[in-house]
């Protein structure tokens, strides 16, 4: 296997938690990196520096992120509490923490544009409006729901529950405008950057992709064919996490990455054709998490076997990055690209920088 001569990233921090990296976050501005484990740290990293937010507890942290303009982290998971803590240039406060329980919280996401964040609370999905502290919504659903994302216009969010995806248009909250019925329970969802199409991993290995512009379709019977979402199935076994590729090119086809088993799956949408796939299959172990270094086609796939492969245009192998004892756990790209944040299964966070 050839690989680059000069490394992509290097090496220039590293930090060690009690227990399995759950979370990992950048913030919007700077380089403040946020990371929670499994037994209920929830620490700031900011330029090499420790600032613990919360200690440990024995109840995981499993979700986490800053709002889009950094002023407001959010932080969920075993507990059923929303923890948020308001980011200035003092010290981080707690300001906030709204009780769930006994659901556990597994799902947040920022709106794109304002201090509203949407979570997962059992089978509803409420939103939060951080600077009026004070509930704008509570959707609820037919059974808990799996997933959530608002639309990277900010005019819609994206449920999903059971067989179905939701999407309520802002802020129209009485009822949802469209629905996407799927032939399996819908695991997650991912948006692609631009926002023109929704990509949802189910539960029979298989991944949905719905064209934002035939959305209205949803609410009546098709004629076309080509209005219908695609429905990619032979996957060899559960799609843990998608990716898209962030490209600024108006020209450029959609990109998708799907980590299954002990592969990336690799899917590109070739104009008045289909979707083209292939195989990136040089992990040894169960691939956990992927992610697209924003703004280029350089795919991070993270695996169980200690390996973090560095891939060039999707397809190309460019470097490896190791570190961990037991394994990596999660990832996550600096919004700007310039730094590469990892978790392990045994507490360790690695952090590299961009050399090129």
């Amino acid at each position: 296997m050839a690989l680059s001569l000069k490394p992509l990233v290097e090496l220039n921090d590293q930090h060690t938690l009690a227990d399995y990296v759950t979370a990992l976050a950048w913030s919007p501005v700077g380089n403040t990196l946020a990371v929670a484990s499994g037994s209920g740290e929830v620490a700031l990293l900011p330029n090499g520096l420790g600032i613990p937010l919360l200690p440990e507890n024995g109840r995981s942290i499993d979700a986490l992120a800053f709002s889009s303009q950094g002023e407001w982290l959010a932080a969920a998971g075993q507990a059923g509490e929303v923890m948020l803590w308001q980011i200035g240039d003092s010290e981080p406060q707690l300001v906030d923490t709204l009780e769930c329980a006994p659901a556990w919280i597994d799902r947040l996401h920022w709106h794109p544009q304002k201090p509203w964040l949407a979570f997962n609370c059992g089978k509803v999905v409420q939103i939060w409006a951080a600077d009026r502290a004070e509930m704008l919504a509570t959707l609820p659903l037919p059974a808990q729901g799996q997933d959530l994302g608002w639309s990277p216009d900010g005019q819609h969010l994206a449920v999903s529950a059971q067989q179905q995806v939701y999407f309520w248009a802002v802020p129209q909250w009485e009822r949802p405008k469209y629905q996407w019925e799927l032939m399996a329970t819908s695991l997650r969802l991912k948006w692609s950057p631009e926002g023109a199409y929704l990509a949802s991993a189910n539960q029979d290995n298989s991944v949905g992709v719905l064209a934002w512009s035939n959305a209205h379709r949803l609410r009546q019977t098709p004629t076309d064919p080509a209005d219908l979402p695609t429905l990619i199935q032979g996957f060899p076994g559960k799609v843990r996490q998608l990716a898209w590729a962030d490209i600024p090119d108006a020209d450029k086809s959609p990109i998708l990455a799907a980590a299954t088993r002990d592969l990336v799956v690799m899917g590109v949408l070739v104009p008045d054709e289909d979707w083209q796939s292939w195989l990136l299959d040089l992990h040894n172990g169960p691939v956990l998490d992927v992610a697209f270094q924003p703004e280029t086609g350089l795919l991070a796939s993270l695996s169980q076997d200690s390996w973090i492969i560095l891939w060039k245009g999707a397809v190309e192998a460019a470097q490896i990055l190791e570190g961990v004892k037991g394994g990596f756990s999660t990832l996550a790209w600096h919004p700007e690209g310039k730094h590469l944040a990892a978790g392990g299964q045994q507490g360790e966070v690695l952090v590299w920088s961009w050399c090129r």
